[in-house]
């Protein structure tokens, strides 16, 4: 016999309701790969393949064992943009449910510490006495969380600010830009505001004068180049971060799956003797192989979403007020989430990735049944059958 002998995965999956059996299939084989850590690369193509399924169960598969806890992913991302196997770990041991009951043992002759080992924890549910009517000390800790948290949340503004200028720089597609962004750290918030307000008039000066090379992002952050351009009252809007899950990454996310896939690479090996078989499963193999790739710039949405990353709009490809006006709040888990779950699976479209603890998602409004107003929008209110006019 060749191959592991042993699967390294936690015992507590062997009994939890929660999974399927092909769950627990998945996180075997994940478990005959992991190093001494518990991490391990693998490709869900081809652990489809060794199981014999779809590689969307796959997927859906790893999805559940994550919310489960026992399963933890990291997306690796080539400088190319192509997609890679993805590094997992397996979560052996789940967070303790309660840290507080755990206390250390007394050191041999501390007779205080014997003391307090022998009493008992104080009654759950006691909170501490009031506060009085003064101001709050210096070092009152809720006022030190409330500081980090804002400052916390200030850096996480700037980044992302940040990644939406640099990360689809004209000419440095798969180059690094984390040297601009140390740059970009460094200026204040008006440079900051003023270097996104100005980028896309810098740009159009540029191609004024023809020039044939665009700046790199660190140039264009360290000399200051936007006070190259005046700041015009109807400058046009800079890039914008949207927020995974959101209203306008809902938008752009149908947009593009409904204008339709793209060549899929030839299938190979199980995936291709399906598809020439034929018959549900010839089909159901097309679907997910479709889904799987298909649609590269919503997989790479997905990719990042499900690392709570956004996506990086552009004024030509911003959904406009019309599309963006169609767009409702779906609760994750409903009947019409899951309405739309089918419609994909339907159509071979990719579906979301697990939206962690996002109770709302972004869909058309109408459930599947308003997916046509919606095309209608994006084609400015126009067929696809000829460019005719949509009747009222």
């Amino acid at each position: 016999m060749t191959g592991p002998r042993l699967s390294i995965i936690p015992a507590r999956a062997a009994t939890d309701p929660a999974l399927k059996p092909r769950d627990l299939q998945v996180l075997c084989v994940l478990g005959r790969h992991t190093d001494d850590l518990g991490w391990c690369t693998k490709s869900q193509v081809k652990m489809a393949g060794e199981m014999g399924c779809a590689r969307s169960t796959v997927f859906e598969a790893i999805e559940r064992l994550m919310a489960a806890g026992y399963l933890e992913r990291h997306v690796v991302e080539q400088s190319n943009g192509r997609d890679a196997p993805h590094l997992y770990r397996i979560i052996l041991d789940p967070v303790h449910p309660s840290l507080s009951s755990l206390r250390p043992e007394p050191e041999e002759g501390d007779s205080e510490g014997s003391d307090l080992a022998d009493q008992s924890a104080p009654p759950a549910g006691i909170s501490a006495p009031p506060a009085g009517p003064g101001p709050a000390p210096k070092n009152d800790p809720l006022r030190t969380n409330l500081r980090e948290r804002a400052r916390d949340e200030d850096e996480k503004k700037i980044e992302a600010e940040g990644w939406a200028l640099l990360k689809n720089w004209p000419g440095f597609d798969g180059m690094p830009k984390e040297p601009a962004m140390k740059i970009w750290r460094t200026l204040d918030a008006e440079e900051r505001a003023t270097a996104r307000r100005r980028f896309l008039p810098w740009l159009t000066l540029l191609k004024a004068q023809r020039k044939s090379h665009v700046p790199a992002p660190s140039t264009y952050l360290t000399e200051k180049l936007w006070q190259a351009v005046a700041d015009p009252a109807d400058a046009p809007p800079a890039p914008v971060l949207a927020a995974p899950f959101g209203k306008a990454w809902g938008a752009r996310r149908m947009a593009v799956l409904l204008a339709g896939s793209g060549p899929l690479p030839p299938p190979k090996g199980f995936s291709a003797k399906l598809i020439e078989e034929g018959g549900k499963l010839g089909q159901r193999e097309e679907l997910s192989r479709q889904a799987t790739y298909g649609y590269p710039e919503v997989s790479r949405m997905h990719q990042l979403a499900a690392d709570a990353k956004g996506w990086t709009l552009r004024p030509e490809i911003e959904p406009g007020e019309a599309v963006l006006a169609l767009m409702a709040q779906c609760r994750v888990g409903s009947d019409e989430y899951w309405a739309w779950k089918a419609l994909h699976d339907e159509r071979g479209w990719p579906w979301l990735p697990d939206p962690g603890r996002q109770e709302w998602v972004y869909f058309p409004a109408g459930g599947p049944d308003g997916l046509k107003a919606f095309e209608l929008a994006v084609r400015g209110g126009k067929d696809d059958a000829g460019g005719r006019e949509a009747a009222e």
